[in-house]
Order: C-alpha cells, then sequence, then structure tokens
C-alpha cells in the first residue's frame, strides 16, 4: 500500500525513484550487486537527491516502485544512457542486461529501431569511459 509520506510525494519524486528502482534491478540481474554497480547506484541516488533512508526503503520494497517514463527528450536520453552505463559498471555485459535495457529502452518511449541505432553509440562511448554529458550531447 505504501506509506503516507509516498501519497504526499511529487510526482516527480515518485518518478526518480522508479528509475532507480529500475537501475537497482538492472544490476541484480546477474544475480550479484558488484562494487563497481553500487558505487554507480550510490552516485546516482545522490544525484536524485535520495536520501540513505530511500535507497534502503526501494531496495526492500522494488514492487512499489513502477517506472514513471519521464518527458522531456534529454531526459529519456539521459536515463537511457544511465540504464546502459549500469549494465556495464561491473566490465562486462550479460545477454539478459542487454534484454533488460531494451525493454527500459521501450518503457522510456524509444522504437525498437531508435534503441537498434543508439544503443550501440552509447555503449561504445560507455566503455571509452565518455561523460555522460558528452554522451548526451551527441546523441540527441
Amino acid at each position: 500500500m505504501g506509506t503516507i509520506a509516498q501519497l504526499f510525494e511529487s510526482g516527480e519524486k515518485r518518478a526518480d525513484k522508479g528509475y532507480f528502482n529500475n537501475l537497482v534491478m538492472l544490476a541484480r540481474v546477474d544475480g550479484k550487486v558488484d562494487a563497481a554497480e553500487l558505487n554507480l547506484l550510490t552516485r546516482i541516488a545522490t544525484r536524485l537527491g535520495l536520501t540513505s533512508e530511500q535507497v534502503k526503503e526501494i531496495i526492500e520494497h522494488s514492487n512499489e516502485y513502477p517506472m514513471i517514463p519521464p518527458v522531456s527528450r534529454e531526459e529519456r536520453y539521459e536515463r537511457f544512457i544511465q540504464f546502459v552505463k549500469m549494465i556495464f559498471a561491473d566490465g562486462k555485459i550479460d545477454p539478459i542486461e542487454e534484454k533488460l535495457v531494451s525493454k527500459y529502452g521501450t518503457a522510456l518511449g524509444f522504437t525498437d529501431d531508435k534503441i537498434n541505432e543508439k544503443y550501440p553509440i552509447i555503449l561504445e562511448k560507455v566503455k571509452a569511459g565518455i561523460s555522460r554529458q558528452e554522451i548526451l550531447e551527441q546523441v540527441l
């Protein structure tokens, strides 16, 4: 059902929590969350303004945080880039992780053609260590 605090959350905060929950699910898909993935999750939680209590709540009750897709094109691409960074955080990509990124790309409002066009470009840039902002500027 959720807490009283959840009833009064802004739509933006709810969307941020849903987004963070999706990243947690991606990190767990290979059965474990390694140090690199945890580091990335911590940085993202901080950037989203999530407290340690909120992060703990999301991890413990992940089924209560549905994905709410962002409206702006830039934010959709930014989130897609973060998904790609998450699957590569441990230096390898499992086929299940790639399938989930495609699924989340669709949930973000991208067509299969757009995902197939942008995903390899974004992955190449992530592997090269290019910053999220630079990747965003290149794919927009």
